[in-house]
C-alpha cells in the first residue's frame, strides 16, 4: 500500500515538472526568422532527456495507478518518441469496483458502509398479542401507536481477490443483534460458492431476503409459525452450486445451527431453542421472453434440537412481466410450507401458505395485495387455521425513500375478525449491496 501511494505521488511530481517545462516554453514567433535562443539564467543546469528506461519506469507506475482507481491504462509509451498533447477523448470505461462503492475507497482499504432505518404508525381493532401472535410492527388495540421497526447497518466489502465479507447489524428497541456476517469464497472452481459464518438459512424466497427488501410491510405468518419467528439462520456453512444450464439452476446445501419456531401443537414437548439443522434448495429461473421471468424452488430440512426431530418442506414460484420499457412491472409470489413433528408418539403435521400480487405502474408508485394460511391461536394454543387479507399502497419518491400504507383483516380459528392498519416509512443511505433476487 505504501509502495503505491509513494509511486503515485512520483508520477504526480513527473507529470507536474512536464506541464512546468511546456509552459515555460515561449511560444514560437509568428516570422520566417529563426528565433534567437533563450538565454539560460545562471547557475542553470540543462537537464537531460529521460531514458528509455525511466519511460518504461513512469509507464508502468501510470498503469498500476490507473488499474487501482478502475480505469482503463494508458498505453505503451515507445522509447524516445516525442510526447505530444492527446487529443481529448471519453474515458475508457474501466472495470466497475467490485462492491459497487467509490474507486478512490479501494486504495484506501475502506468498505462499503450503509444503513437502513424503518419505522411505522400502527392501529388495530384487536388483540394481536394474544388472539394472533407475532412479530412485526403492531401494538396495543384501538390506538395509534409510533413504532420504530429496525435500523439495519451493512459493512461489505472485497476482501482480497479470493473473498467477500458481508456483515449487517440490526438495531431495535429490543437492542442490537447480528443479522449475517459470512466470508464468501469467490474462486472455487466448477461454479461452486461456499459462504461461511452467520447466515440466513437458504431455505425458500422471502427467508434470504432483508425486510427492506419486501414488497409488504411484515413477513407471512406461516413463516413465523411454522419456520421461525425471524429469518430461520445461523452459523453454518453453506454451498452453492450453479449448474451449466442456459438458464439459472442452482443448487443449495447447508449445516448450521438455527432457532426454530416453537411447535403448533400443545402435546408436542419441543420447545425453540438451538437446533442443528440441514438445509437443501433447488432453484431456477428462466426469462422466456424479455418481459417474462418465472423462477420456482423446492427447499427442504431437517431440524434436531435434542428432544425431537422436525421435517420441513417447502415451495416457491415467482412471476415478473413487464409490458414495456418503462418501470411499470407485474410481480407475482407464492409459498408453501409443511412441516411435521416427531416429538411424541404419534406424528403431528400442518401446513401454510401464502399468496401475493404487486402492480408498480410508475417508479413511484405501487399496490398489491396478499392473502395468507397459517396456523392459527385457539385457548392460548396453536390450533386451527388463521386466514388473513391485506392490501398494499407504495409511494417511493427515489431509490432511498418508501411510504407504505398497508391494511389487513383476519379471520381468526375461535371466531370473531380482526382489523389491522399500517403507515411504513423507510430510508437508506450509503452503498448498499444487491440482496438474492
Amino acid at each position: 500500500m505504501r509502495k503505491l501511494l509513494v509511486a503515485g505521488a512520483i508520477a504526480a511530481g513527473l507529470t507536474v515538472s512536464a506541464r512546468a517545462q511546456e509552459a515555460d516554453t515561449p511560444a514560437p514567433r509568428p516570422t520566417s526568422e529563426p528565433s534567437p535562443q533563450p538565454t539560460p539564467p545562471p547557475g542553470h543546469v540543462p537537464q537531460a532527456a529521460p531514458t528509455a528506461e525511466q519511460q518504461s519506469d513512469r509507464a508502468k507506475l501510470e498503469a498500476d495507478i490507473a488499474r487501482e482507481l478502475g480505469a482503463a491504462p494508458p498505453g505503451p509509451v515507445t522509447p524516445g518518441a516525442r510526447e505530444s498533447a492527446p487529443a481529448p477523448q471519453a474515458p475508457a470505461p474501466g472495470p466497475a469496483a467490485p462492491t459497487g462503492g467509490n474507486p478512490f475507497a479501494r486504495i484506501l482499504l475502506l468498505p462499503d458502509i450503509s444503513a437502513v432505518g424503518s419505522g411505522a404508525l400502527s392501529w388495530n381493532d384487536y388483540d394481536i398479542a394474544t388472539r394472533s401472535p407475532r412479530e412485526g410492527p403492531w401494538s396495543d388495540p384501538r390506538r395509534v401507536t409510533a413504532l420504530f421497526q429496525e435500523l439495519e447497518l451493512g459493512v461489505q466489502a472485497v476482501i482480497d481477490p479470493y473473498a467477500r465479507g458481508d456483515v449487517f447489524l440490526a438495531f431495535s428497541d429490543e437492542g442490537a443483534s447480528i443479522e449475517e456476517a459470512y466470508l464468501t469464497a469467490l474462486t472455487l472452481p466448477a461454479g461452486v460458492v461456499v459462504r461461511a459464518g452467520k447466515l440466513f438459512s437458504p431455505f425458500g424466497r422471502i427467508n434470504t431476503q432483508h425486510p427492506h427488501t419486501w414488497e409488504l410491510v411484515d413477513r407471512p405468518l406461516a413463516w413465523q409459525r411454522l419456520l421461525s419467528v425471524e429469518a430461520l439462520g445461523g452459523p453454518g456453512l453453506d454451498v452453492a452450486w450453479l449448474a451449466p444450464l442456459p438458464w439459472f439452476a442452482e443448487l443449495h446445501l447447508a449445516y448450521q445451527t438455527v432457532e426454530p419456531a416453537a411447535l403448533s401443537f400443545a402435546a408436542d414437548a419441543v420447545a425453540p431453542g438451538a437446533a442443528r439443522t440441514g438445509v437443501a434448495r433447488l432453484v431456477n429461473f428462466v426469462d422466456f421472453t424479455e418481459r417474462l421471468s418465472v423462477g420456482g424452488g423446492v427447499s427442504g430440512a431437517l431440524l434436531e434440537n435434542g428432544e425431537g426431530w422436525r421435517d420441513v418442506a417447502g415451495a416457491d414460484v415467482y412471476l415478473k412481466y413487464r409490458p414495456g420499457p418503462s418501470k411499470t412491472y407485474l410481480a407475482l409470489q407464492s409459498e408453501w410450507i409443511w412441516r411435521r413433528s416427531r416429538a411424541s408418539a404419534e406424528p403431528r403435521s400442518d401446513w401454510g401458505v401464502y399468496t401475493q400480487a404487486v402492480y408498480h405502474v410508475s417508479r413511484r408508485w405501487g399496490f398489491g395485495g396478499r392473502w395468507e394460511r397459517a396456523p392459527g391461536v385457539f385457548d392460548g394454543a396453536f390450533g386451527g387455521a388463521e386466514q388473513r387479507w391485506s392490501g398494499l399502497a407504495s409511494f417511493a419518491p427515489s431509490e432511498f425513500q418508501r411510504l407504505r400504507l398497508q391494511g389487513g383483516w383476519s379471520r381468526l380459528p375461535a371466531g370473531g375478525d380482526g382489523l389491522e392498519a399500517l403507515l411504513a416509512v423507510e430510508f437508506s443511505m450509503g452503498a448498499h449491496g444487491a440482496h438474492p433476487f
